[in-house]
């Protein structure tokens, strides 16, 4: 059974209950309301047929005189009207073919005189519950051929009274049908606000599975079902950037690796061949060979370094690491190559408190970006290391140099694998140092973000959070 059939039919379910539940509640409060109406009619009737009887014995008629006015009171009402004797016995009744019978002899057992009657109920000789009201004729003169009569009893069946019920119930039942009505219409409706939302979400899922991932659903319906479409657009979304990013990862591999298989091909043929005869020829064509092959290697491990980094298989050591030390040493090392290149390596450190993290891998950032700067940084030009213990209890080295710096549309995409830039610096590289190290970075609860201007270098800030607080110069372990 589909979510829309499910949904419909728990609506109608429970609007068949709740339903029900007023159908009895209405049908107990009607069985309870049929004795007080029956009550309340046999009240009204019974005290003016009783003035009236009292009349008639005050006035010394005899009873077939009074009769007939007595038989029309009680057709004229619908009830029945009974004389009994002292002893209980029914001396006149009408409607003679009464199949109830009056009420039992024991309620005369009470002597009672005036106005005031008896009232209660009791069960027929047909099985069936009436309602009487007995008045007692003691005190007053006797009929002349009443063989003392001493209780006027009148009597009805709260079933006569289930005519003016169904006169009140026939509104409530017709009422509850088109309530019955109008709640199917908007259990249909308020189901189909749901399923079909969700309905939507599934078509869409299975078109993603399909390798469809353009896909997006309208957020409308419930609360719950428009978080769900949101939720499976951030998704699809993110499924279409990831396979973007895979498209790309592909392409820049492929563009990458051609380059040098290029080379080690060409170069692997002129040896075969012959081209290269001469043992200089040779040399450096075998020279190319490796140092092509030696930057695929580096390639494809700093591939591998990155993809473990990212899926988190890389494991980071938890240790003191004194950054001073750590970027004087890298600028030591780095030194030489921006001497050969004609730059200045300025190195200018606050004193810095210790972080907690892998020193080797905080090598490799350091590294990354002191090569980066240098590879950008034209002859006679500066890189400078700068640290600073900011007042967020964040430790923070800068990396800057006086290269051509990078345009607004190039910074988005300086951490991105395989970025080169414009191409008009080195490219020597394999365009994954700063993915590297931005990764790395992150391992350690830290970012790297660049800020640059056209001709006016680039600046890359490493970020790492401190171990303690800095006091008057000195650092204080927490």
């Amino acid at each position: 059974m589909g979510l829309r059939n499910r949904l419909i039919l728990s609506f109608l379910l429970v609007i068949l209950v709740c339903l029900g539940i007023i159908a009895a509640f209405l049908t107990f409060m009607a069985g309870n309301s049929v004795d007080r109406l029956a009550a309340a009619r046999l009240n009204d009737m019974a005290l003016p047929v009783f003035i009236q009887v009292r009349a008639i014995l005050r006035s010394q008629a005899t009873l077939d005189q009074a009769w007939p006015n007595i038989e029309e009171q009680a057709d004229a009402s619908n009830v029945s009207i009974y004389l009994y004797d002292s002893s209980g016995k029914v001396i006149r009744q009408t409607p003679e073919d009464d199949e109830g019978g009056g009420p039992p002899q024991s309620i005369f057992s009470r002597k009672q005189q005036g106005v005031r009657p008896l009232r209660g109920n009791y069960t027929g000789q047909d099985g069936k519950t009436y309602v009487y009201a007995a008045f007692s004729l003691a005190g007053f003169p006797r009929l002349k051929d009443t063989s003392g009569a001493e209780w006027l009893v009148l009597s009805i069946s709260p079933s006569s009274t289930v005519a003016i019920l169904s006169d009140l119930m026939r509104p409530l039942l017709f009422a509850g049908l088109a309530a019955l009505i109008l709640s199917i219409i908007l259990a249909f409706f308020l189901a189909r606000s749901v399923y079909r939302p969700v309905d939507r979400v599934t078509q869409a899922a299975s078109e993603m599975a399909a390798g469809k991932y353009d896909q997006n659903v309208p957020v409308e319906g419930p609360r719950e079902v428009r978080d769900l479409a949101a939720s499976f657009n951030d998704m699809a979304k993110q499924v279409r950037t990831s396979q973007q990013t895979l498209r790309d990862f592909v392409a820049d591999v492929s563009h990458e690796l051609r380059t040098p298989l290029t080379s080690i091909k060409g170069f692997a043929q002129a040896i075969h061949d012959g081209t290269a005869q001469s043992k200089e020829s040779v040399d450096k064509s075998a020279g190319i060979i490796e140092e092509e092959s030696q930057r695929m290697i580096r390639l494809v491990n700093n591939l591998l370094e990155l993809s473990r980094l990212e899926s988190g298989q890389v494991e980071i050591k938890k240790e003191q690491v004194d950054l001073k030390e750590v970027i004087e040493q890298s600028s030591e090392i780095f030194s030489m190559r921006a001497d050969e290149k004609g730059l200045f390596l300025i190195t200018d450190l606050e004193p810095l408190p210790p972080v907690l993290g892998d020193i080797d891998r905080l090598e490799q950032v350091f590294a990354n970006l002191l090569d980066n700067a240098i590879k950008h940084t034209p002859q006679g030009g500066t890189v400078t290391i700068r640290g600073r213990h900011t007042a967020l209890e964040t430790v923070e080295i800068s990396v800057m140099d006086t290269g051509p710096g990078m345009t607004k549309e190039q910074l988005p995409h300086v951490f991105e694998r395989f970025y080169h830039g414009d191409g008009k610096g080195e490219r020597s590289g394999t365009g994954l140092g700063l993915a590297i190290a931005r990764q790395i970075a992150l391992s350690h609860g830290g970012d790297i973000r660049v800020s640059s201007q056209v001709g006016e270098g680039a600046e890359f800030s490493v970020r790492l959070p401190a171990m303690d607080k800095l006091i008057d110069g000195k650092t204080e372990i927490i």
